[in-house]
């Protein structure tokens, strides 16, 4: 099982990362931007939230920390 450190690591959480930082994005523009399957996106935010680098603005849409 990988850490928190690890999943951080991943190409996925690169792309969403550099997705966010021209501000926030609904999930459906990250989506368009990464290029990645909506189940990988929000699988891959909730290790970035656990992380507390991204944060959810209630309205789904997210933002960096």
């Amino acid at each position: 099982m990988k850490t928190l450190a690890e999943k951080l690591k991943s190409e996925q959480c690169r792309r969403i990362l550099e997705a966010l930082e021209g501000g926030p994005k609904s999930l459906e523009e990250l989506v368009k931007m990464t290029k990645l399957t909506l189940g990988s996106i929000h699988k891959h935010l909730e290790v970035l939230q656990e992380a507390k680098k991204v944060k959810s603005k209630g309205n789904g849409t997210f933002t960096r920390c």
